[in-house]
């Protein structure tokens, strides 16, 4: 068995009514679904986006946490570090950074080609 860590583009693709990724998203969750997880990240992630877009972020988290496992792993001051190294070398934003560390040896579930640059096993989300 092998866990998977959920990006934010997963959660939107498989929530959101139209969505580019929804299709592929889909045949991802059914494929996997028993090994998937997320992180408490995710989830803030989700509310900002939600709050930025004026929907109702209840409902979203809601939804979210009905697809998953929501962990809280705890990276500490060295995990945040880590993080400002991958956006500095790789040009991350902050959040795809602290994924990358939150997953830590998980393949991750992502459009995000970046993760490839890291060297993270990625189940691509575009290509499924």
């Amino acid at each position: 068995m092998i866990n998977l860590y959920a990006d934010t583009d997963f959660f939107l693709a498989l929530i959101k009514k139209d969505d580019w990724l929804k299709k592929n998203a889909e045949k991802i969750y059914k494929k996997y679904q028993n090994e998937l997880w997320t992180s408490t990240l995710t989830i803030k992630e989700l509310m900002l986006l939600a709050y930025r877009d004026k929907k109702d972020p209840t409902e979203i988290i809601e939804k979210a946490a009905e697809l998953m496992p929501i962990r809280e792993p705890e990276i500490g001051v060295e995990g945040h570090i880590a993080a400002c190294y991958l956006i500095k070398k790789y040009r991350m934003t902050p959040f795809d950074a602290l994924h990358a560390v939150l997953c830590e040896n998980d393949s991750i579930v992502s459009s995000d080609k970046k993760y490839d640059m890291l060297g993270l096993h990625r189940i691509k989300l575009e290509k499924e």
